[in-house]
């Protein structure tokens, strides 16, 4: 969770649902510190954010806002409280009489963190209007501003595009904070009762034996010393593979820095090899759990994507998430400390991207898929072991795929 500082939190009321999203709470300065006073926006949120990191003993982010008035840039920008206490309405008519009441209203977020200060930033054109009355002295500035462009009922406009902005980054500040958290990350490497170690180790009885045993000795399509594939148990749709670290490890955020490289390989000749065999360039994806947490009892805390030549657009429907854009798979070590864990989904078409994984459903993205192809009982391993399918998944792909 990270802070937002202010000491005004009323101001924030009107985005509770938006930054309960984005997983900002909001909090109150330990102590008071003197504002900075100048005429830079950027110079007073340095040295409030700053100040507020020192205080809280971690990054966290804060606000400054105010009016610059057109006819006198960039005054009186952060000085504007004071400018307003010390003219009131009057006073500000009469400086703006001769030339002009127009002017912008801005809110500038601000985040400390490696000495340095990044921003995100909402400004909205407008003008002064003196013909309305205040109906408090205290909402001054907002009772005479008007925008040029109509908002959402009870926000003010230029906190509502900052906050936007700031969305756009906000599983990036999330990250970062995380890797300032955490001084010695790592992955536990405990098997434990995990089924595809008790199948790959022959260490017991395992599902996959229970429900196979009689039509195959092996589902194994593809092995190395590092990874293995194979279609899954819960195999709705034909073709469909699970890709595993031969390691256990909690995610595939957690798979040593020099076997990316390979993991890339064998992703694309996976993706290939099921291209030339089905004609649709597959889905893969990943439920990483956040760390010393579980999945849940119907998924496996053991790095597997899961691979299927299904032509769903899996995006839409995780839109609501925070998320992250990504390239190559090295980039999922970022979210090896990630405190609600991640989705991540590589699209038909390529384009990989990483979700927020709080509170995420059971097999969300197996719901997804199903729904969308109309077999939406079949989500769940149980309900539909796939059996049938996993066995023609299996004769199709065995000694085909070659890295």
């Amino acid at each position: 969770m990270l802070t937002l500082v202010t000491t005004n939190p009323s101001k924030y009321k009107p985005f509770a649902a938006d930054l309960e999203r984005m997983r900002i709470e909001i909090g109150a300065p330990p102590k008071e510190i003197p504002e900075l006073q100048c005429l830079g926006f950027a110079d007073a949120l340095a040295h409030k954010a700053e100040a507020m990191s020192q205080l809280f003993g971690r990054p966290v982010l804060v606000d400054d806002a105010g009016l610059v008035l057109d006819a006198y840039t960039p005054f009186p920008g952060p000085l504007t409280s004071v400018v307003l206490k010390t003219l009131g309405a009057e006073g500000l008519r009469r400086l703006v009489s001769e030339v002009s009441n127009r002017g912008t209203m801005q809110c500038h977020l601000g985040w400390w963190s490696k000495n340095k200060l990044r921003t995100w930033s909402g400004v909205v054109p407008g003008r002064l209007d003196f013909t309305r009355n205040p109906r408090n002295p205290r909402m001054l500035l907002s009772d005479l501003f008007v925008a040029d462009a109509p908002c959402r009922p009870g926000t003010l406009p230029h906190r509502t595009l900052a906050l936007a902005h700031l969305e756009q980054e906000i599983f990036e500040l999330h990250l970062e904070a995380g890797e300032a958290a955490v001084e010695e990350p790592g992955c536990p490497t405990s098997s434990g009762q995990c089924p595809f170690c008790v199948e790959l180790e022959a260490t017991g009885q395992s599902i996959f034996g229970e429900m196979c045993h009689q039509r195959l000795d092996s589902r194994i399509v593809y092995q190395d010393d590092d990874f293995i594939v194979m279609p899954p148990i819960g195999q709705f749709m034909e073709g469909g593979l699970l890709l595993l670290a031969r390691k256990h490890i909690r995610s595939f955020a957690c798979l040593p820095p020099n076997l990316f490289a390979r993991l890339e390989r064998l992703v694309a000749v996976i993706r290939e090899e099921l291209e030339a065999l089905y004609g649709i360039s597959p889905l893969v994806f990943e439920h990483g759990p956040a760390p010393e947490k579980s999945k849940g009892v119907c998924c496996v805390d053991h790095a597997h994507f899961n691979i299927f030549p299904a032509n769903v657009l899996i995006r839409p429907h995780l839109t609501q998430r925070m998320n992250l854009p990504i390239t190559t798979l090295d980039e999922l070590a970022r979210l090896k400390n990630a405190e609600f864990g991640y989705l991540f989904v590589q699209e038909n078409d390529g384009s990989r991207r990483v979700y927020d994984g709080q509170l995420a459903p059971t097999q969300l993205v197996r719901r997804i898929i199903t729904s969308k192809l109309g077999i939406a009982e079949r989500w769940h391993w149980r309900e539909y072991p796939g059996i049938d399918e996993l066995v023609a998944t299996y004769r199709s792909l065995h000694g085909r795929i070659r890295l």
